[in-house]
């Protein structure tokens, strides 16, 4: 995997430094713009190389003695883990906090979605998640300090009719995140996971991407923006939580609905997936874009 950013080939050892996947755009690109503010250096992941770009340079301009290193690599790919493990391996690369921010939707009746794009979601939702994990996890382990941040969604906590396949994907990252922290817990290691799960969050390509312009919830009084998903998240990690629900009072809001019988809390999920003039189901089409739901 060629490096796509010779100029900043090498991460001062004397910062800390984070690796962010779907960090071209969106909440990730957010979080990376905090992370450098507060003096780490950042590796970036995604597929296009051109926002990868885009973002080193929009980060660079109030940020610019911070390292920035892209790599462009589709994490949908069955070995798209292996190759960035590789890439940081071969550079010698100190990871003391992994984003796993990447992501996508689909939406619609299950037959009426592609199903080889909803394979690419599970991969890239559950695989490449885990493989990443594991595998930075383990220096972490060795080193008694890291921290993991998993991406995962509102819709972890309920069954989401038309919109099942991503919410159970979010849940294996909710529930997988949240397990790995009680063991690191019980081990007595200074490394936490935090599980990050937004509601819909507003002015990013989730929406069109997953086919859902039409539906309610980017519309909804409980929708976010990228910055306050990013802020809330670096709040978050700070605090050593290791479930946050980014927005004002969400939290607590979440704790008194989940209290609802399931049936109740997916017919809640379904009004807010159906679109405002619905006169059929769409599924989703375009490229996988970073976590944003």
């Amino acid at each position: 995997m060629p490096d796509n950013n010779p100029s900043n080939c090498h991460i001062d050892s004397c910062r800390k430094s984070v690796l962010i996947t779907g960090g071209a755009g969106g909440i990730a690109k957010e979080l990376a713009g905090i992370f450098a503010s507060e003096g780490h250096d950042i590796i970036l992941v995604d597929r296009d190389i051109r926002e990868l770009e885009n973002a080193r340079d929009s980060i660079s301009t109030t940020n610019p003695g911070i390292n920035i290193i892209l790599m462009q690599q589709d994490l949908c790919l069955s070995q798209a883990a292996d190759r960035v493990c590789e890439f940081t391996k071969k550079r010698g690369l100190q990871i003391n906090v992994l984003v796993n921010c990447a992501g996508f939707g689909t939406y619609g009746f299950v037959n009426g979605i592609d199903q080889d794009r909803e394979l690419d979601m599970l991969q890239l939702h559950v695989l490449t998640l885990y493989r990443l994990t594991r595998f930075y996890l383990k220096d972490m382990i060795e080193r008694d300090e890291g921290q993991v941040i998993n991406f995962s969604s509102i819709s972890a906590f309920q069954p989401n009719p038309f919109f099942a396949t991503y919410g159970a994907s979010k849940s294996f990252v909710l529930q997988f995140s949240r397990a790995l922290n009680f063991e690191l817990r019980e081990k007595k290691r200074n490394v936490k996971i935090l599980a990050v799960c937004p509601t819909a969050v507003k002015g990013t390509g989730f929406q069109s991407s997953a086919g859902m312009e039409r539906t309610r919830t980017f519309n909804s009084w409980m929708a976010v923006t990228a910055d306050e998903v990013a802020r809330d998240t670096y709040r978050a990690m700070q605090s050593g939580k290791d479930l946050v629900i980014p927005g004002r009072g969400f939290g607590l809001l979440h704790a008194l609905i989940s209290r609802l019988p399931a049936g109740l809390l997916m017919r809640i999920s379904r009004s807010q997936l159906k679109e405002v003039r619905e006169t059929g189901l769409k599924h989703a089409s375009g490229s996988s874009v970073e976590e944003r739901i």
